[in-house]
């Protein structure tokens, strides 16, 4: 009697355990793959888009599918990462690294940290739930960069999200630099995430050689009159929102590198 009892208890719980495989949400990283990431990596990248705002102008970076990690011991993983680099005024770094952690959503549970007065050790840390993570770190007066990471998960990426077409703030960058006397003028980079709610938020960058001692004057009389965010001479570094796009233009001797963000969500 008492194996006949057992066996039946072994197979109901045999049939509840294949039907949790089969019906139930995922419960831990492990089950979740890179393809289930990429939509939550996409909405963060839009949230701190947000909460920099006007504050800052952000350059958001692609998308990198890292192997090697190993989820167990046995068993190899991928990590999705997409890093985003906000600029703001050389002193603002730690006031803009607050109001981000103030202006994402509440489940994010986001906390800014300083150390030292100077903010040299500032960062953030929050939670975009799925067991998506987000690192905000001061790195150099006036920078902050924003990394977020979908942890080692199973290596199946599926496929990237649709980039968005071919759209004429893309050139931007190539635009102004031609604008700023720059030769050698190459595309870099052109990323495109999707909103949540439709649109898409972009970024360009394009590098050139040249000279650009007047940034700030040569740039006024092509956009006008523009909500200058920096304007520093040492290292240069210039930056202007207009609207919902930014631009960050820096010259590191004769190489200039310009990257422009639209936020269109």
């Amino acid at each position: 009697m008492l194996a006949a009892v057992c066996g039946a208890w072994a197979v109901l719980l045999l049939g509840l355990a294949v039907v949790s495989v089969r019906q139930d949400a995922p419960t831990v990283r492990e089950q979740r793959s890179i393809a289930d990431a990429r939509p939550v990596v996409d909405r963060v990248a839009v949230d701190l888009t947000a909460a920099v705002g006007d504050a800052g102008v952000m350059v958001v970076g692609a998308e990198v599918v890292r192997s090697g990690c190993r989820i167990t011991p046995v068993r190899p993983g991928a990590e999705l990462t997409r890093v985003l680099t906000a600029h703001t005024g050389a002193e603002s770094g730690p006031a803009l690294l607050d109001r981000v952690a103030q202006r994402l959503p509440a489940h994010y549970v986001a906390r800014a940290r300083h150390g030292d007065p100077t903010g040299g050790s500032s960062r953030l840390t929050a939670d975009a739930g799925e067991f998506v993570a987000v690192r905000g770190l001061l790195t150099a007066p006036g920078v902050l960069e924003f990394r977020i990471s979908s942890g080692c998960r199973p290596a199946e990426s599926g496929t990237a999200d649709a980039t968005a077409s071919a759209d004429d703030s893309d050139e931007e960058p190539a635009r102004l630099l031609a604008l700023l006397g720059a030769t050698d003028v190459r595309a870099e980079q052109t990323v495109s995430v999707p909103c949540p709610t439709g649109g898409w938020l972009r970024s360009a960058v394009a590098a050139g050689t040249g000279r650009a001692e007047r940034i700030a004057e040569a740039l006024a009389t092509e956009v006008g009159e523009p909500t200058v965010v920096v304007a520093d001479t040492a290292p240069a570094r210039y930056a202007y929102r207009d609207g919902d796009a930014g631009v960050v233009v820096q010259a590191d001797g004769d190489d200039l590198w310009i990257a422009s963000t639209v936020f269109g969500c």
